[in-house]
């Protein structure tokens, strides 16, 4: 039994007399009394037996979930005490293991699973109710079968069916812990059977991960305007938010002129608005805002209701103006060298300001860290934190899945484990902490948190940051505009932003873009080293499978682009020029295999790739014996890979093949770098009298070198081929392999990153300041505002 009873017989309400010769759970018992509950939790959230509501969120470790509590009313008045039984079993005890069971042992049910659970138990008892049973013991084997045909005849997908058989099952197993009229009479159901079988569902997890990526042009519109959030908007919206509870409090430094009755301060608030210039605060109707004054003078927050005719006597004798709108705090941030808005943030819009400066924040450490939403959710101040030895940033914080995982103790907590991150994150958590003092840096609301989810204990659902991501798209599009009229974050094709859809955007970008440049230069080839190692040392395999499946997708894209250029007539040159075509022909022969798993993935993964690595300017046929940067690596000392490191590649390789499009692309490099670096000088002691000579010359002349390298009979580079059918250029498709470096060849990757860095190649966008023509979408809360402008979706920062 689950409990010792002090009663022979107890009954729930509506449940008529139960047997008396079985002991029940007495109404009185915590159904938490053996699981660990939250620090904070108040007593009427602690369930007990008898309650027709049994609150489990409690004893969940997350605190942005909002776990449903059981509803027993729900269930069949003659069954309804048998299933709280189980359902205390569950919570007491740990799921025993079936006959010949698979699963292991001492695992007990995560409470995230109870809700679930509910589900299929609640139609499991309503099935039992209508064939007239009213003891769970009253089941034989006979039934099961009966029980099997009716789950075969539901409108449920193979999945949901199986669920309800494991229901059953795991009722069955929980027999021994409940009294002998909760106990099935009958066998294990279906033993030797999985639940999927017995359903005749197909075989497999069914789990697939069917979250769609976000677009190329969404995510990098919407990361470069997150970036434009916290360098430059995020400080001026906290610095208000600051001003404005401290104002509230009577705390600000402002308010220290401001003494004595309320009309003496009103006098001296008007007194001082006159020597400075100052207008009064208003409504957008032209009304004065006379709480706001009151809030100025330092008033306390429960006197300021009403205003004497006295003291509208005074303010209307004044003499001064009065602005539109209630300003808070002062506009310092800039987009282009200009200011980001005309006035001052405004009272009414601030909470909403704050929200979505918060759902930035988000986005900024959810995307390019890799952690799960609910794993940033959870973060708490203090972070932050970098490693002595490696001097890489680290963020800390709890995993997000297991079900091992409970709510800490007054003197145990759960392990933290450690995210390497870029340092834009730890911006962004800085910004965070800066904003409020609460102990969880998404806190469930900072304006008006309920009283069932306090902020001090609670973080913001899932749904609410959601929903917070899709007024910060919305708020961007309609405050700003493109020069020709586009919304500067475009609509994804697949429909709403949410969070989920951050971490598989993120696999499948540095994979297929490791070195491109995005928003503020960040790298994905950088993101990519440190949250994929960050990654392989823990039992958490999801992100290196995610890896995985993006390259197999990307090699089958590129040998298929390849293998059309080249049957259309596309030429190769260069030392590896032989082997990239045997490879290319070997590998487009290969005509598929199934893959059903992750583990699939990196088996086909290995036997397929080619080893191709399409660079700007270049390709790398890797071949680990004739590769210079390998060899570069190993006269240094350092450990070798199995792959092309751009930091040592060498424009003398063997490795190296030139096709059409490296050539366009070393032209293209030439003619933008003339103009842009014809007085710019490579930089560094010690350099050689080659190095001196300006960079631009050498690039233009790399082009030159290799056009003529060619033989009449090779191919006519100067007059490129035209693609193949359904081929497109390698740039607007995206779908190149990982480079070995971004440089043309005659120059070093290091040389060339100088040579970038220095020329500034992706100019920051132009913004110019106007107002906006015609009606557009504000979220609630916002002033109008001016419009900026903008050329590109957002502006980029040299790396």
């Amino acid at each position: 039994m689950t409990a010792p009873s002090t009663s022979s017989a107890t009954s729930a309400s509506g449940n008529g007399s139960l047997p008396s010769q079985a002991l029940w759970p007495a109404d009185d018992v915590l159904i938490l009394r053996k699981r660990p509950v939250r620090i904070g939790t108040p007593p009427s959230r602690m369930s007990r037996f008898g309650d027709e509501l049994w609150h489990v969120q409690p004893a969940h470790r997350d605190a942005h979930l909002q776990i449903s509590a059981i509803s027993w009313s729900s269930f069949p008045g003659a069954l309804r005490q048998h299933f709280r039984t189980f359902f205390l079993a569950a919570l007491d005890h740990p799921v025993p293991v079936e006959p010949g069971g698979r699963q292991r042992p001492a695992e007990q049910a995560s409470i995230g699973s109870l809700p679930y659970w509910v589900i299929d138990m609640r139609v499991l008892a309503l099935w039992l109710d209508e064939q007239g049973f009213h003891d769970l013991a009253e089941v034989r084997d006979a039934d099961l079968e009966t029980f099997r045909a009716y789950v075969l005849g539901l409108d449920r997908n193979g999945r949901r069916k199986s669920d309800l058989i494991t229901a059953l099952r795991v009722l069955w197993l929980f027999s021994e812990h409940m009294p002998a009229q909760c106990r099935l009479d009958c066998d294990f159901p279906w033993a030797g059977q999985t639940a999927k079988e017995v359903v005749g569902a197909p075989a497999g997890t069914g789990r697939e991960n069917k979250i769609p990526r976000i677009a190329e042009d969404t995510m990098e519109a919407l990361l470069a305007w997150v970036l434009v959030m916290i360098e430059e908007v995020g400080p001026d919206i906290r610095d208000a938010w600051h001003e404005y509870h401290q104002l509230e409090a009577g705390r600000h430094h402002s308010q220290t002129r401001y003494t004595g009755t309320r009309e003496q301060r009103l006098r001296a608030y008007l007194s001082y608005c006159r020597k400075q210039g100052v207008a009064l605060p208003g409504h957008e109707g032209g009304d004065i805002n006379h709480g706001h004054i009151k809030r100025l003078i330092g008033i306390p927050k429960a006197h300021r209701q009403g205003v004497s005719v006295r003291m509208l006597g005074l303010v209307a004798d004044s003499g001064l103006p009065v602005v539109p709108f209630t300003g808070i705090g002062r506009i310092t941030g800039q987009v282009h060298g200009r200011p980001w808005r005309e006035h001052p943030i405004t009272v009414g819009e601030l909470p909403t300001l704050v929200r979505l400066l918060s759902a930035a924040l988000f986005t900024a450490v959810c995307y390019l860290s890799g952690m799960r939403p609910g794993e940033v959710l959870n973060i708490r101040r203090g972070c932050r934190d970098s490693d002595e030895a490696t001097g890489e940033l680290l963020v800390h914080g709890f995993r997000g899945k297991g079900f091992d995982r409970f709510p800490d103790k007054p003197d145990v907590s759960e392990p933290l484990r450690p995210w390497v991150v870029v340092d834009v994150v730890h911006s962004a958590i800085g910004i965070l902490e800066e904003l409020h003092d609460l102990p969880l840096l998404f806190p469930s609301s900072l304006t008006n948190a309920h009283d069932q989810r306090p902020a001090t204990v609670n973080a913001r659902t899932s749904r609410a940051m959601n929903d917070d991501i899709q007024d910060l798209i919305s708020w961007i599009n309609s405050i700003y505009r493109r020069a020709d009229s586009g919304a500067p974050i475009p609509a994804d094709p697949a429909g709403r932003i949410n969070a989920t859809r951050y971490r598989r955007t993120l696999a499948r970008f540095i994979v297929r873009k490791p070195r491109g440049l995005i928003a503020a230069a960040l790298q994905y080839g950088h993101i990519r080293t440190k949250v994929t190692l960050s990654y392989a040392g823990y039992a958490d395999p999801s992100w290196l499978h995610d890896i995985a499946v993006e390259k197999l997708e990307l090699i089958i894209d590129q040998v298929e682009q390849d293998s059309e250029r080249l049957a259309a007539g596309e030429h190769v040159s260069g030392p590896s020029a032989d082997e990239y075509r045997v490879r290319v022909e070997r590998t487009a022969s290969f005509e598929g295999r199934v893959v059903t798993s992750a583990g699939s993935a990196e088996r086909l993964l290995e036997q397929t790739d080619p080893a191709i690595y399409h660079g700007q300017g270049m390709t790398c046929v890797w071949r680990a014996a004739t590769a210079a940067c390998r060899k570069a690596k190993l006269a240094l000392g350092l450990p070798d890979d199995d792959t092309p490191d751009e930091s040592e590649c060498r424009s003398s390789c063997a490795n190296l093949a030139y096709t059409d499009r490296d050539i366009e692309d070393v032209n293209a490099d030439a003619s933008g770098i003339v103009p842009t670096l014809s007085t710019h000088w490579h930089p560094g002691p010690g350099a050689t009298a080659r190095r001196r000579r300006p960079l631009s010359c050498r690039g233009s002349s790399t082009a030159t070198k290799y056009k003529a390298s060619l033989t009449p009979g090779e191919g006519p580079h100067d007059q490129p081929t035209p693609p193949g059918p359904g081929s497109r250029t390698r740039r607007a498709s995206g779908r190149s392999r990982p480079p070995p470096g971004r440089h043309t060849p005659a120059l070093s990757l290091r040389e060339t990153h100088r040579l970038r860095a220095a020329a500034r190649v992706r100019p920051p966008a132009r913004c110019r300041l106007r107002r906006p023509q015609g009606p557009r979408r504000r979220i609630p809360g916002t002033s109008q505002g001016t419009t900026l402008h903008s050329r590109r979706d957002a502006r980029t920062r040299r790396t």
